[in-house]
């Protein structure tokens, strides 16, 4: 009986090892080298090159031909190797984001509300194409924010046309941004104006702070080439004759754009109709 049971015990352990050997066959990796901080000026294509205190660590995202992402590695030290396992074959888009952390406040000269985030200093990303049972080897050429980063600018135009929408009144903007692993929502307010023909939300305020740039924040970054989706909602509010409400008429709209390499200089416009 013992016999019997060490037989079939090593039967077992020989079919799990087939069963991994297999496993690990119909797979395959890559390899990603990142950048030493110090060598910061030779991973630049264009653009300053900031401090090498800007690059801490870096993040890096794979997303497959379905543009699905499957892994993301976040906190990789510069000067590393990172490899990535298991991938079926298939052509991947290897993004990687060099961040570093920031300490800022919103400007009030009262009471001025601080913040910290990671503040993406270099981007840049790459395709690989993955074969059962082999491992490549890639590197990525990156530039800075400046020159590979964004600067989504969303205007709101009424649906039909009514050119006195933005006459009058004030408005509460909301807009969530979905798609590629980002999920947030930031919000905005105007008043209403004679010559104003439409509504705009910047990239400067994010849960209610002003100069907390969401763009460049790690979390909220949007890679240019791959396509956003924003979810608008205005909400009307103001003086009524002589009483105040708060919501006198809602809208909301939405669009899905592919976003561009921007800056602050020549920002990306996005446009959402709402009705």
């Amino acid at each position: 009986m013992k016999k019997l049971f060490g037989l079939l015990s090593t039967c077992f352990i020989l079919l799990a090892i087939i069963s991994c050997s297999a496993f690990n066959s119909e797979r395959g990796s890559i390899a990603v080298s990142l950048p030493n901080s110090s060598s910061a000026r030779s991973i630049s294509s264009s653009g300053s090159i900031p401090a090498n205190d800007q690059i801490e660590a870096y993040e890096i995202r794979v997303r497959n031909s379905d543009n699905e992402m499957s892994q993301k590695i976040s906190g990789a030290k510069p000067g590393s190797t990172i490899v990535i396992d298991n991938l079926y074959p298939d052509t991947y888009t290897i993004s990687v984001l060099a961040y570093h952390s920031v300490t800022g406040n919103d400007g009030s000269s009262e009471n001025p509300r601080t913040f910290t985030y990671d503040s993406v200093s270099y981007y840049g990303k790459t395709t690989v194409t993955v074969y059962a049972g082999e491992k490549k080897e890639t590197s990525i050429t990156m530039s800075t924010f400046e020159n590979s980063g964004s600067y989504p600018i969303v205007n709101i135009y009424p649906y039909p046309d009514d050119e006195n929408f933005f006459t009058s009144l004030s408005f509460k903007y909301s807009c969530t941004v979905t798609g590629n692993g980002v999920s947030f929502t930031y919000k905005g307010d105007e008043t209403g104006s004679e010559e104003k023909t439409y509504g705009t939300m910047n990239c400067s305020y994010l849960n209610g702070i002003a100069n907390y740039n969401w763009n460049q924040k790690k979390e909220t970054f949007l890679e240019p080439g791959f396509t956003y989706t924003f979810n608008v909602i205005v909400t009307k509010h103001g003086y009524e004759g002589d009483n105040y409400n708060d919501n006198i008429a809602t809208y909301t709209g939405s669009s899905t754009v592919p976003i561009k390499q921007s800056n602050y200089k020549n920002q990306d416009y996005i446009s959402v109709y709402v009705r």
